[in-house]
């Protein structure tokens, strides 16, 4: 059989990519009648987006931002300022996307950094956001300790199909710029910045547009949770723990696949869920830090690497 060229849409990766959709598509619109938990699928969808953004600049590029939440946590409290400035519903969402993808843009110079004093200040951008929104200099606009609400926008059945629709969009979006000679140059970079510059590979811009697609991708995560849970506070959106667990879903299915986030993110949360109402409740972060720990010993390419390796799978 003769080897698939690594750039383009052929007709199997068109295939796939149908398959793909479709079975997300039923997995949680057919779900939630198997298993009456709307909260949990909804959840479920929120890391699979954060996965995908991820797994865009991680994945594609080697690139590992520790401070990723920042963009989640602007993406909703994007909303809860452009509320507060009068704007409308859709003028605040519009807001929320324009305020993240300007700090992604300021933040651009991180990338003169090295790899892992990238990751450190990424966090520190993370930590000062959070300081800032916290303030009380500025609780008339974020609400500060008081916490955020969206209740006057309320509609958990809206949000629920236009996040389904948004986890569709990102695969889809994934797929196109993973086959596609944009996705070969960055991972060209993820191999090397100095060969990939010297093969004539305009780092800066193609880094730097993953990385504003990828701060995009967290904006609406964040947008479509605050609007889903209504009431959220400074430490539960910028959260350094929950950047753990969204890196984990993602490094889990397979950095730098198609399908790996939406495997990663459904088997690991479907456990995360598992042991948080079983009777080792109290253990959860020592548990399911154990299982993480020793999953990605066992299996350091992934998931997706596995079964292709394994079970002849062939996913994307």
């Amino acid at each position: 059989m003769s080897r698939e060229p690594p750039v383009g849409l052929s007709t199997r990766r068109l295939i796939q990519l149908a398959v793909l959709l479709a079975v997300t598509a039923a997995i949680f619109l057919l779900g939630p009648l198997a298993y009456p938990n709307r909260p949990f699928f909804f959840t479920t969808m929120i890391f699979m987006l954060l996965a995908y953004g991820i797994n865009l600049i991680y994945g594609m590029t080697g690139y590992l931002p520790f401070g990723y939440s920042v963009f989640y946590g602007l993406g909703a409290y994007g909303v809860y300022i452009g509320l507060r400035l009068g704007m409308g519903e859709a003028l605040s969402f519009l807001f929320a996307v324009a305020i993240t993808l300007g700090l992604a843009v300021v933040l651009l110079p991180l990338f003169r950094l090295r790899s892992h004093y990238f990751a450190i200040a990424t966090l520190a951008a993370l930590m000062g956001v959070y300081y800032l929104v916290d303030s009380s200099l500025l609780a008339h606009w974020t609400g500060a300790g008081e916490g955020a609400s969206l209740a006057p926008i309320y509609d958990p059945t809206l949000t629920y199909y236009i996040t389904l629709a948004l986890l569709l969009a990102f695969v889809a979006v994934t797929a196109a710029i993973k086959f596609s000679r944009y996705g070969l140059g960055l991972r060209a970079i993820r191999g090397s910045v100095i060969t990939a510059a010297l093969d004539g590979v305009n780092v800066p811009r193609l880094r730097g547009i993953a990385w504003v697609l990828s701060a995009l991708m967290a904006a609406l995560a964040g947008a479509m949770n605050g609007w889903y849970v209504t009431f959220f506070y400074p430490d539960t959106v910028f959260s350094v723990s929950f950047n753990v667990y969204v890196i984990a879903y993602a490094i889990f299915g397979g950095a730098g696949t198609l399908t790996g986030p939406l495997i990663g993110t459904l088997v690991l949360n479907v456990i995360y869920n598992f042991i948080n109402v079983s009777v080792y409740s109290n253990y959860l972060p020592l548990v399911f830090g154990a299982i993480l720990i020793a999953l990605i010993l066992l299996m350091p390419n992934g998931l997706v690497d596995l079964l292709n390796r394994r079970a002849k799978a062939r996913l994307p």
